[in-house]
């Protein structure tokens, strides 16, 4: 009997070990995978290798597959206070973000008393198929600081699946900590056509509503053995191999899920473009007050994507469309951004539109190098395009502006570009 019982204590106890022992491990390698690698991201039409030998690639002096490599591994979500979520830190060779979640500009001035530019957007502005150096912000501070001769710091505010709504909240909360900007752009579109599309039951919704709602929501049944067993390092470390074989490569990535979601119907394309444009220019509404009250200038412009009017395509790029084609979600979102494109043109000649607000639709109309990636991403050569036309924009209008209405740092800074 009492050799029984110490066999009997002796299980127990190796038992105990071996559960510590395998939470234990399990916490680390959650912890290892959750600092160091992620989930697959920014695979809405093929992998990696693919991708990087596009033709738009051509001719570029880094590897193109080591970028990308960067992109996805750099992919990691976080929450962020009211925007939802925004980008880890990260530092590679092609690819560096800072703590706050913000991409790194190249050619910035270091002048204490430079303009104070903020750009915000998607990825397109975060710079999805481009290295640091060659995102628009990059671009666009190449061409103040260096051609133009205005010492400016460009920051790159972009961020992956930001809908205009959460670019706005964003600007508040920056206003709310004491920064303040010169000149605000806005280059976006594609995502609020994404988030009217699939969402269109939700009026300002943002992307993967779904997604996120079911992290937040529970019914309160068993939320204490809920949290318990997500809380061991058994439940970590399942996740680690679940998150990579549960679901398909247009569900991986954490929490931008869009490209494959099918709405299952046959979309009204013009009812949920106009209604996904009232909220867009809603917003410029409240950036334009924004913009009178603490006094920068703003610009808004509206993306092109692959699909767009005017582009000559290259077969590359013809190839791109007709695999996109194949994804019910993603043909509804291109064809809804589409048409809120031709929608605002109508709209433009409003008066109460502000005269900052643009179209860049035909942006590559005279373009006929390949330059997409995918549906709305491009190179740096696409990236160099779109920060001429903003820096044009930018100049025009405040050279136009009487001196009254500039910063004395402003009129400084402007002296010679405006001649």
């Amino acid at each position: 009997m009492r050799h029984k019982l110490k066999t009997a204590l002796a299980l127990v106890g190796l038992s105990v070990v071996v559960i510590v022992a395998v939470d234990l491990l399990g916490r680390v390698a959650s912890a290892v995978d959750d600092r160091y690698s992620g989930p697959p991201a920014d695979h809405l039409l093929a992998d990696d290798d693919l991708r990087a030998s596009l033709p738009a690639y051509n001719g570029v002096d880094y590897d193109p597959r080591a970028l990308l490599e960067e992109v996805r591994k750099s992919d990691r979500t976080v929450y962020e206070p009211y925007t939802i979520w925004k980008r880890r830190a990260y530092r590679g060779e092609y690819t560096t973000i800072d703590i706050a979640g913000s991409r790194r500009t190249v050619g910035n001035s270091t002048s204490e008393d430079a303009l104070q530019v903020w750009m915000f957007g998607g990825s397109a502005v975060w710079g999805v198929g481009a290295p640091d150096g060659e995102t628009i912000p990059s671009h666009l501070a190449a061409l103040l600081n260096r051609e133009l001769g205005i010492d400016a710091n460009v920051r790159n505010l972009g961020r992956r699946g930001y809908v205009s709504t959460q670019e706005v909240i964003y600007l508040i909360r920056e206003l709310q900590a004491g920064r303040r900007p010169d000149i605000v752009v806005f280059y976006n579109g594609v995502n609020d056509a994404a988030a009217v599309s699939l969402w269109p039951e939700f009026p300002g919704a943002h992307v993967s509503f779904d997604t996120v709602r079911d992290r937040f929501e529970s019914d309160g049944e068993g939320d204490d053995i809920r949290w318990f067993a997500r809380s061991t390092g058994l439940y970590k470390a399942s996740r680690i191999v679940l998150d990579r074989v549960e679901s398909d490569p247009f569900e991986r990535d954490g929490i931008i899920v869009y490209a494959d979601q099918d709405t299952g119907a046959t979309p009204n394309y013009r009812w949920l473009a106009e209604r996904g444009l009232d909220l867009w220019l809603f917003n410029a509404r409240v950036i334009d007050s924004l913009a009178e009250a603490y006094g920068f200038t703003p610009l808004m412009a509206f993306q092109p994507g692959l699909w767009s009017t005017g582009k000559p395509l290259d077969p590359s790029e013809k190839s791109l469309i007709a695999s996109e084609m194949e994804y019910a979600g993603l043909k509804t979102i291109m064809t809804v951004r589409a048409e809120m494109a031709t929608v605002l043109d109508d709209r433009l000649s409003d008066p109460q539109i502000p005269d900052w607000v643009l179209n860049l639709n035909d942006l590559f109309s005279d373009t006929p190098a390949p330059l997409y990636i995918d549906y709305v991403h491009v190179t740096g050569r696409g990236n160099e395009i779109a920060a001429q036309r903003i820096a044009t924009e930018i100049l025009e209008r405040l050279c136009d502006r009487p001196d009254a209405e500039l910063s004395e740092n402003m009129i400084l800074r402007l002296e010679g570009a405006c001649e």
